[in-house]
């Protein structure tokens, strides 16, 4: 599709953005997926170590399909691939989820959890947004295209559920989590988004479903149990104040194994979440 990737060919020694020369101390060697990315700091490290396994990084003119080769940094790299429009293809999701449901996200702030190596921050700073703080518990895999975005202030380590507040007030909400229900972070997200604001779920059934419900290698296949996931968000995110608009099914599957994943868009009510829920996190945030 010529409006996600265009060609790209890279050639020439590795090069810092300043455009001089990448070299370590002693001449030491490098790891050839860190050379590319050095390269082409735009890229996230999974998508160098991709093109590398597809033979689609020349070093000094020959392919090299192992990304933990180490080379000289004067070597030439040279390399020949379509350019993802997004750090990773999770971006894409996005992508559509703001095309469907025509959320504009340009001068706004978000917040996006489950930051990962970027791809919905990524997608975020593309459409305009004025200021991303990305959060995740993992450490360490942010793409360094989006890690170097003056507009990002990168939160790793750190558990939503446990963020109570942000210097900014939050425009736009964006989740696309792993390992844990969606609704477990919806007590924090109603007291850090605006009243009114939007929030954007990739809902996974894989993380949302009871174990009796999974199928073999972690995969939902029951459309009944979709519906059924789809239906438990939409009433759990009611409860915290959030008015369901629409979903819409992913343009691309879950990784691995391949679990269909939905695209769900809501609003906090315009009197914030009920006062209930909110004196209930606050209590709780004082004991913790």
């Amino acid at each position: 599709d010529d409006a996600r990737v265009r060609p790209s060919i890279d050639r020439g020694g590795v090069r810092g953005a300043n455009g001089r020369g990448m070299e370590r101390k002693g001449g030491g060697k490098t790891r050839l997926d860190e050379l590319t990315v050095m390269t082409r700091p735009e890229l996230s490290r999974n998508v160098a170590q991709s093109w590398i396994a597809q033979g689609k990084v020349l070093v000094d003119g020959q392919p090299v399909t192992k990304a933990g080769t180490k080379f000289k940094p004067s070597v030439k790299i040279e390399v020949i691939a379509e350019q993802p429009k997004y750090v990773c293809r999770a971006g894409l999701k996005l992508e559509k989820a703001l095309e469907y449901f025509g959320v504009d996200v340009s001068g706004l702030t978000a917040l996006d959890s489950g930051l990962s190596t970027g791809g919905f921050t990524d997608c975020l700073l593309q459409g305009g947004a004025r200021k991303v703080y990305g959060v995740d518990v993992g450490y360490g895999q942010v793409a360094e295209k989006i890690r170097q975005d003056e507009r990002v202030v990168i939160m790793e380590r750190t558990n939503l559920r446990y963020v109570t507040q942000l210097p900014d007030v939050v425009d736009i909400v964006t989740l696309d989590l792993s390992f844990i229900s969606v609704l477990k972070v919806l007590p924090a997200i109603c007291k850090i988004l605006k009243p009114g604001g939007t929030m954007l779920v990739l809902i996974k059934p894989q993380f949302e479903a009871r174990r009796s419900q999974i199928g073999s290698k972690g995969v939902v296949r029951d459309a009944s149990v979709h519906a059924e996931v789809i239906q438990n968000v939409i009433e759990g995110a009611k409860t915290f104040g959030f008015d369901y608009v629409a979903h819409t099914t992913s343009p691309i599957k879950g990784a691995k194994e391949g679990n269909t994943e939905f695209l769900a868009h809501f609003k906090l009510s315009e009197d914030g979440p009920p006062k209930e829920i909110l004196e209930a996190t606050t209590d709780r945030d004082e004991d913790a």
